[in-house]
């Protein structure tokens, strides 16, 4: 195995990084069968992990592959981990570090992503909620609406965006 800057990986090694995601895979699929729907459970999965511990892109990305098959995997949580260099989680805040700025669909609007997205993970009337998030943006209609708010309410999340004084809201599937 080869990386960007041209190292070559020894076999060993490869090993070993396979194992610790078939790991992190049989911890993440524990925590989203317990979780009541599977966008909660993966947040909740990497906002649980070691204080400022890094998980690299690609092992986020293997991880969803072992617990999810192609066609269950939430759409959003697709989205959000695509192009992810790293995830890193700080408190209660968890930071998403992508290769690139992204630009993607996603039901009936596009959903813009930053270079790092951040959120910080909360419990509102006892559903997960997603506040205080930074780099993400709705474009509904041509209007960029960066998202305040996701609050997880199984079959849906319900997202409040910033207008202005004004925090509409946008119920989407999960």
């Amino acid at each position: 195995m080869e990386c960007r800057c041209g190292q070559v990986v020894p076999n060993d090694k490869i090993e070993q990084l396979q194992a610790l995601e078939a790991e992190l895979a049989e911890v993440a699929d524990k925590t989203v069968k317990a979780a009541s729907d599977p966008f909660s459970g993966v947040i909740r999965f990497i906002a649980e992990r070691p204080e400022n511990s890094s998980m690299p892109g690609p092992v986020l990305n293997g991880v969803l592959d072992r617990i999810f098959t192609d066609c269950n995997c939430p759409g959003l949580l697709r989205l959000m981990s695509g192009h992810v260099k790293e995830v890193i989680r700080r408190g209660k805040s968890v930071e998403m570090i992508k290769e690139h700025a992204t630009s993607e669909p996603f039901s009936d609007f596009v959903v813009k992503q930053a270079q790092k997205v951040k959120f910080d993970v909360g419990d509102e009337k006892g559903k997960m909620v997603l506040n205080n998030i930074q780099g993400i943006t709705g474009v509904e209609h041509g209007i960029d609406l960066p998202l305040e708010k996701i609050l997880v309410s199984p079959p849906n999340l319900i997202v409040t965006v910033k207008l202005g004084l004004m925090r509409p809201q946008k119920t989407v599937a999960i």
